[in-house]
């Protein structure tokens, strides 16, 4: 999903001077959901006190959806480009932490003992 809305935020981005404010909210809401999914799915084991910041980051572009729909096509487009940077960002983390779990579970299922030095 993150691809997707990757895909969408560049071509709101080529598009920006015919985006209707509704349709920049719409947007805004797709990126929320996206980032409350990332909470919720990955980062549910990560101790609240290591997430204040994405909390705080939804939180805050929760209170603010009307504002942000509403910035002029410049400031709209460097906020678009921000999560766009963001959202891949996670992903990335995201199938990194996948792939060192699916390493974890084959190792671990083949009875095989790893030690990993910090």
């Amino acid at each position: 999903m993150a691809t997707t809305l990757i895909t969408e935020i560049q071509q709101a981005q080529t598009r920006l001077p015919l985006l209707s404010r509704a349709d920049r909210g719409a947007l805004v809401i797709r990126i929320l959901r996206e980032l409350k999914t990332h909470r919720r799915e990955v980062l549910a084991r990560v101790p609240a006190d290591r997430c204040v910041w994405i909390d705080r980051l939804i939180a805050s572009v929760s209170s603010t959806i009307s504002e942000i729909a509403n910035m002029q096509d410049a400031e709209f487009n460097r906020v678009l480009n921000e999560f766009e940077k963001l959202i891949a960002t996670l992903n990335g983390i995201s199938r990194a932490e996948k792939a060192s779990k699916t390493v974890h579970e084959r190792v671990v299922g083949s009875h095989c003992t790893v030690v990993v030095g910090s």
